[in-house]
């Protein structure tokens, strides 16, 4: 029988700070980008009736209604990380 020690305790190093700088940010640009993509969509269209006109500046403008999306999806989840990590703060 050989007496070995113990293993050292698994210490793990503490999770990274969560900041709410770039949730901000996500959500604000995302936030623009949606709202400039819709109004150049409505501005194409106004007093036009043709469907086919409307349905290629959708196309057209799908891809940055994605990325918005993403990114005010993004910083919202960013945010809400950030508040739920804060520490309850003490009354004195």
């Amino acid at each position: 029988m050989t007496d070995k020690p113990p293993p050292p305790p698994l210490v793990l190093p503490p999770p990274p700070p969560v900041g709410s700088g770039l949730g901000w940010f996500l959500a604000i640009s995302g936030g623009v980008l949606l709202f400039l993509t819709l109004g150049c969509i409505l501005a194409v269209n106004i007093g036009n009736r043709d469907f086919d006109l409307f349905l290629m500046a959708v196309i057209f403008g799908l891809p940055t209604l994605i990325l918005g999306s993403i990114l005010l999806w993004l910083g919202r989840r960013r945010l809400r990380r950030a508040r739920q990590a804060k520490p309850p703060e003490t009354a004195r």
